[in-house]
């Protein structure tokens, strides 16, 4: 049986990762371009280094209440390991709550005009991917600090004005503003970097991994066993 691969080869010596070795990247390289490298298959410029950064630092955890925080928090409350419970708050992730990063991406390729690309989904009544928040109304903090960063750098804006394009579209649209969400943004700032959207889901698994983990060992630490939900939150209708 053979196996082929472009990503990783053993040696006497040394791992060898995308042409580079370990070794020189345990020394040289972040833990962050070292991601970068694995998944674009070259290491980031400089720019690239700090923007990527701080995308995953973005994403890195949101509150208790999350779809995946909870499924973590309730997994962990019945007595499940570590990997077990965050393996299933990884698994709660979808379209609607960490997916659609790769789901904007991909509508992002597809735009040529901003408003005529709005006009036509919302009149088929279809899902902008990357816009909207259930908590950021007006706008979401944590985009507006990814945008100044890439402003302050100078990087490529294609997409990210094409994101913040279709956010003015929307608003002259519906007559309100729908933010540009975090996860829209990243799916910018991806294509910017030449990602392909078949990576949008696994950059926020990464980014996201590290506060489940976080969500996990609290819940064990300092929560009773065995989370329900109270029968007082339950409608029950015949």
């Amino acid at each position: 049986m053979e196996f082929k691969t472009r990503i990783s080869k053993l040696t006497k010596d040394d791992m060898i990762i995308r042409g580079e070795k370990l070794s020189s990247l345990i020394k040289e390289n972040s833990f962050t371009d070292s991601i970068f490298l694995l998944l674009r298959n070259r290491k980031p410029t400089q720019k690239e280094s700090k923007i990527f950064s701080a995308m995953l630092i973005s994403i890195i955890d949101h509150g208790m209440g999350t779809t995946s925080s909870l499924t973590t928090r309730f997994v962990t409350s019945t007595g499940n390991s570590l990997n077990t419970a965050v393996g299933a708050g990884v698994l709660a992730l979808g379209d609607y709550h960490g997916g659609a990063i790769e789901k904007a991406m991909i509508q992002f390729k597809e735009v040529k005009k901003a408003e005529k690309f709005v006009s036509k989904n919302l009149k088929d009544k279809k899902i902008i991917f990357g816009y909207g928040h259930k908590i950021y109304k007006e706008e979401d903090p944590r985009v507006r600090q990814i945008i100044s960063l890439c402003r302050e750098l100078n990087y490529p804006s294609k997409y990210i004005s094409l994101a913040i394009n279709i956010e003015k579209s929307i608003k002259k649209k519906k007559g309100k503003k729908i933010c540009l969400n975090i996860d829209g943004l990243i799916a910018a700032v991806l294509l910017e970097m030449g990602f392909s959207p078949k990576v949008g889901k696994g950059i926020f698994i990464i980014g996201r991994v590290p506060g489940l983990i976080a969500q996990a060992i609290e819940e064990k630490e300092e929560e009773k066993p065995v989370r329900r939900v109270d029968e007082t939150d339950i409608d029950y209708k015949r």
